[in-house]
């Protein structure tokens, strides 16, 4: 899904200044923290969304000032995830 916004061009320029960068990679940021925030989104969705993987979106959040509440399932899955990658 594309999802576009309509930004006047004085406010497209100062966010520009403000904030430096890919604007549109900082709004999808935004609202992925927001929507984790209100729990409509798991980190594991956020890190789709970001198209980064569960660990970096763990950290992003964690830099985000997110709460991490993680489900018994998500520890499990980390923890497979952290054994297959050390080869254990």
């Amino acid at each position: 899904m594309t999802l576009s916004i309509d930004i006047p061009t004085d406010i497209e320029a100062t966010l520009r200044f403000q904030l430096g960068g890919d604007l549109e990679q900082r709004a999808k940021e935004e609202l992925a923290t927001s929507w984790f925030r209100e729990g409509q989104l798991t980190s594991r969705q956020v890190a789709s969304l970001l198209g980064i993987s569960l660990f970096e979106a763990h950290a992003f959040l964690k830099k985000s000032i997110a709460s991490l509440p993680m489900s018994i399932e998500d520890v499990e899955t980390d923890l497979a995830v952290l054994r297959e990658s050390r080869g254990t």
